[in-house]
């Protein structure tokens, strides 16, 4: 890992005192920030003549939130215990509770490691464990996100000891590719269409200036005999862009697209040059970006819709919410887990997915919790969990259990996954998504590989048939079950528990197993429906 030369490290500090002239007026009520939120909502909605959707039940808040900050579901008994307590604040508490759990910094390491490399890595020497391990104590630690971005864009060495270096192998170490990626996640800027013309406000110098800054990224194999063991990355002291136009290349030195952005003193290494830049305190694209992306990922669309393209012509269908999270993100140190508290708290996070009224309402309007397909790496926490293979795979050794999670995981990928998501698309199931959950003998098989039966796992043998069903539907969905749902259940099962009776003179072993398959048959339908495969 590269250390910053003296004169980089005191401008680092100069911008951390210039910052702090911002957190002097630190707004450090979080409520505030969310009523104002709420009421420019209301206004919003008011003037669209829209009636937003009730208040989500207990039910659907938790398992909404556990989803979006964890991965994955809440244990049944937490679930429990959430829906009987009756004290005002135990959504606050939840909330607070998650942000700093294992699991969120966990789940968040996933959700960056896609936004930053996706999941296609083969044959690309990436570690993507490092790279979480990396992401994943950034975000434990509430690093500000300004400097983690900084140590991500001028990160060097090997690749198993300094996770952020694997971004750069994503993109093959192309100053192009990695160009376009880090203005679209970091600026919200399409700049890639300038690549080969100019386009738009973009002209095609614009881009190449901004490939300039990584010409010089140079990677090197670490070699054990001849076994290749990981990847070191560092910078060359030569290496330039050439931009090709009317059949003549040219070559171009780096220029940051953002032109009104300047630094207090030159700095001869290109990508902290670059870094500097897009963390600058006056970038304010750096910022609106990440706010910007954090709401389309709660909510299924941004602010600015797609993420990536936040231009004049594009505006926010509500510019008073995307500039006072960006004012507030910015004001308290470009704190994550406070942005995210922030919007899991306003009434539009908090609204059913239920409208109002006969039809739903447009997502751009915010107006009513979006059906969100869970995406593979979701789905796969969320069986593991509902099925008690979680609990079952604990007391199995590490590699094991990993083994079995990253299985899941791609094999859900394969069906469900993409390797650029869109936020806001339209969900259309598919023929062989319906029949992975449904008739999928190799999740079928790992299931089973557990010893014990799913029945055995989630049941209880001394509880009654309507408390086995209860906690089923604590399970699956995070709530009790409806009038009814348990009517219905209860009936199907106490049914099937007369016909083994009446077959008496079978071994205990079968009637035991035949009991254990009337509540696997209702975790399969359970698992099966539409409300175990959203987030809603």
């Amino acid at each position: 890992m590269r250390y910053m030369p003296w004169a980089t490290a005191v401008l680092v500090a100069v911008w951390a005192v210039s910052l702090s002239g911002h957190l002097q007026g630190r707004t450090t009520d979080e409520e505030a920030v969310v009523r104002a939120v709420n009421e420019a909502m209301a206004r919003f909605w008011e003037g669209k003549g829209v009636i937003p959707s009730p208040p989500a039940s207990d039910g659907e808040f938790l398992r909404r939130l556990y989803l979006d900050l964890t991965g994955s579901l809440p244990p049944e008994t937490v679930a429990r215990e959430f829906l009987q307590d009756s004290a005002p604040d135990k959504r606050q508490r939840v909330i607070h509770q998650l942000l700093e759990s294992e699991d969120y910094a966990r789940w968040w390491a996933t959700v960056w490691r896609l936004w930053l490399i996706g999941r296609q890595t083969q044959g690309r020497q990436i570690n993507l464990a490092a790279m979480e391990q990396w992401l994943r104590e950034r975000l434990a630690a509430n690093v500000p996100y300004n400097r983690w971005v900084y140590e991500l864009l001028t990160a060097t060495g090997r690749n198993d000891e300094v996770g952020a270096v694997n971004f750069f192998l994503r993109y093959d170490f192309r100053p192009e590719e990695l160009a376009g990626k880090t203005a679209r996640l970091f600026l919200g800027k399409q700049i890639q269409c300038a690549q080969c013309h100019d386009w738009m406000d973009w002209t095609q110098r614009d881009f190449w200036g901004m490939a300039a800054y990584f010409a010089r990224v140079r990677a090197r194999p670490i070699r054990e005999g001849s076994r290749i063991v990981a990847v070191e990355v560092w910078d060359a002291l030569r290496g330039e862009v050439q931009m090709e136009r009317q059949g003549q290349r040219t070559v171009v030195s780096p220029k940051f697209l953002l032109t009104d952005l300047s630094l207090p003193e030159p700095i001869a290494d290109r990508r902290q040059q670059f870094a500097l830049f897009v963390t600058h305190p006056q970038n304010r694209s750096f910022a609106q970006a990440v706010v910007n992306r954090y709401w389309a990922y709660f909510f299924g669309r941004g602010l600015v819709h797609p993420v990536d393209d936040i231009e004049p012509d594009n505006p926010p269908v509500l510019p008073e919410v995307l500039e006072r999270l960006t004012d507030d993100f910015i004001a308290n140190g470009y704190d994550l887990k406070r942005l995210i508290r922030v919007i899991v708290s306003t009434r539009a996070y908090q609204l059913s997915c239920q409208s109002a009224g006969q039809q739903s309402h447009s997502p751009e309007l915010f107006a009513q919790a979006p059906l969100r397909p869970l995406l593979p790496e979701q789905l796969a926490n969320a069986i593991l969990r509902a099925t008690g293979l979680e609990e079952a795979l604990e007391r199995r050794r590490m590699n094991e259990r990993n083994q079995m999670q990253r299985f899941l995981t791609q094999r859900l990928a394969q069906v469900f996954g993409s390797e650029q998501v869109r936020e806001g698309e339209p969900f259309v199931a598919t023929l062989p998504q319906a029949l992975l959950l449904m008739n999928s003998p190799q999740l079928q098989r790992m299931l089973q590989a557990v010893v014990g039966s799913l029945a055995q796992r989630v049941t209880n043998p001394e509880a009654s048939v309507e408390q086995n069903i209860v906690t089923l539907f604590l399970r699956f969905y995070s709530r009790f079950p409806t009038a009814d749902e348990r009517q219905f259940f209860r009936d199907q099962a106490l049914a099937a528990l007369r016909q083994i009776a009446r077959e008496g003179n079978q071994p205990l072993r079968n009637r035991v197993a035949a009991v254990g398959q009337i509540y696997e048959d209702i975790a399969w339908a359970l698992l099966n429906s539409g409300e175990f495969l959203f987030n809603h």
